[in-house]
């Protein structure tokens, strides 16, 4: 490829977060006027790839150019008017300003003012020509995603990236988002994509960079990546790893491991499946934004469910709505036979369901012996706390040994360990579990399933939100699988072995735009559901 064809070289990119890396060794070249795809699981490095590219963050080795100019040492601002553009996941529109005038705001960056007839051009192609004059906060989602698309097309980009800009859009509005992708790419600018909406990657872009854990794992075609076996293993999880599905986990050398899982079948039985936790139609979102439509499930005692699917599917927003950080807007919730659906996070908490949130978020500076006090009721008197501590301690004996250590210098796995043994300080009935394997190493994620199978055989029901699907699988009663906010899939994990009904449920390959059907019951045989389009 010849520099002339070139409108973006990374060469060897790394970046570190203080003892956490987030990209390592990392190489992208990008053509002039070709649309690339970077994707990958949570915590692969994808945001902080264009934020490097963009000037948000510095980089600590490596170098990045656009054409002859290399970036990685300049500012933000001058990074913008040499060409490069990113469009947030997010949109943040400034208030009270109307969307002419934001448009107007990003046009500041470009260098020689942007005119009104380009301001006009612009806002027609982004379908904004009619709402110019309107206040932005007037705005729902998908004109907020276009707004902000806009302000990153007036500065007159060479480059522009688009982080999840399709993220929580669905049905009609999916397709005119990629329209509008589809015309930007068609004027001749070069796109870089992160997405998770296979149908985005697959219609627009040319190539497809695969990271992990930081890493590049896989780099080709979509139709290449869509059958990488690495990129399988790294979005479903490894089959072959110790636990990875029901047959695999039968050939584990760890006697332990059995006789929990063993212990906690038989005492699932003893106890039968009342019910724990219902959710029945609930929908919910962020501002206009719906994450979760109409989605029903029922937790019994003594079950572990596995809720499941790619990045912005609304498992995060499912924890939150359980907990009451994100409000109920239509159905019930119904936990220990009474309605929690308005119920306010402290009173949750109290009737006994504790929530693990994704990334661990211990108190670094304090000792892990603090961060687990701190995870008691606070009138529960000094024994039982001590009681309490040591129950935890059974689970994981490593936060007994390093109960003075500061929080904050362990490993990713103890630390993980350490978040969930703060949710068991609550002596909860119900354990919510948010990406407990994220960004860990298999070693650390094997105890923590250990872990797991231990606490649910001591009568804890767990509602496990993962993305390592056949890890997740293989300790399951019952999973669910969400796509965009609705559910793909709900039954038995024996339904999901097969790989073509796992690429249907979990990608949504073959789902069409109908009504939800969620008809499989717990013991029941696995009932297929329907979602948006793909």
């Amino acid at each position: 490829m010849s520099t002339s064809d070139t409108a973006l070289t990374v060469r060897g990119l790394g970046k570190n977060f203080g003892g956490v890396t987030a990209l390592e060794g990392v190489d992208l070249t990008v053509r002039r006027a070709e649309a690339v795809a970077v994707i990958g699981p949570n915590g692969a490095g994808k945001s902080t790839l264009l934020k490097l590219i963009a000037g948000v963050h510095r980089r600590d080795s490596g170098s990045i150019h656009l054409g002859d100019h290399r970036l990685d040492r300049l500012p933000p601002h001058r990074i913008a008017r040499l060409g490069v553009a990113l469009a947030h996941q997010v949109p943040r529109p400034f208030h009270g300003l109307s969307v002419r005038d934001n448009v107007r705001i990003g046009a500041m960056a470009a260098g020689p003012p942007i005119r009104g007839p380009e301001i006009a051009d612009l806002l027609a192609l982004c379908r904004l020509d009619t709402k110019a004059a309107r206040s932005a906060d007037s705005l729902r989602v998908l004109d907020l995603k276009r707004l902000e698309v806009a302000r990153a097309l007036a500065t007159r980009p060479r480059v522009l990236m688009l982080d999840e800009v399709a993220a929580g859009l669905v049905g009609r509005e999916l397709d005119e988002a990629i329209d509008l992708i589809r015309q930007v790419h068609e004027r001749g600018t070069t796109v870089i994509l992160v997405e998770h909406i296979e149908r985005v990657v697959r219609e627009i872009v040319d190539r497809v960079l695969v990271l992990n854990w930081g890493r590049p794992i896989a780099h080709g075609t979509p139709a290449q990546i869509a059958v990488d076996e690495q990129v399988r293993a790294v979005y479903l999880g490894d089959s072959s790893a110790p636990g990875g599905s029901p047959t695999a986990r039968s050939q584990v050398d760890s006697q332990d491991m059995r006789s929990v899982e063993q212990d906690a079948a038989v005492t699932v039985s003893q106890r039968g499946t009342d019910d724990v936790l219902v959710l029945d139609g609930v929908t919910s979102g962020y501002g206009d934004m719906v994450a979760l439509r109409d989605f029903s499930l029922r937790l019994g005692r003594g079950q572990i469910v596995t809720v499941l699917g790619a990045n912005g599917a609304g498992k995060s927003t499912l924890c939150g709505t359980l907990m009451g950080t994100v409000a109920t807007r239509t159905g019930r919730i119904t936990a220990f036979g009474r309605d929690i659906t308005r119920l306010p996070v402290h009173e949750r908490a109290r009737l006994g369901i504790a929530y693990c949130q994704e990334g661990r978020r211990v108190f670094g500076d304090l000792t892990v012996a603090e961060n687990l006090r701190l995870g008691a009721p606070l009138s529960l008197a000094r024994g039982e706390v001590q009681g309490r501590m040591e129950r935890v301690h059974t689970v994981f004996p490593v936060l007994a040994e390093r109960a003075g250590q500061r929080a904050g210098t362990m490993s990713g796995g103890q630390q993980q360990m350490l978040a969930v043994g703060r949710a068991l300080m609550a002596d909860p009935s119900v354990l919510i579990c948010d990406e407990i394997s994220l960004g860990l190493a298999p070693v650390a994620i094997d105890a923590l399933y250990r872990a797991l199978a231990e606490i649910n055989a001591q009568g804890v029901a767990i509602l496990l939100v993962e993305q390592n699907v056949k890890r997740a699988l293989g300790i399951c009663d019952h999973a669910v699988v969400l796509s965009r906010g609705r559910v793909s899939y709900q039954g038995g994990s024996a339904g999901l072995l097969d790989d073509a009904d796992l690429d249907a449920a979990y990608f949504g390959t073959d789902t069409t735009d109908a009504s939800v059907s969620t008809g499989a019951s717990h013991s029941g045989s696995p009932a297929r559901t329907t979602g948006e389009p793909s």
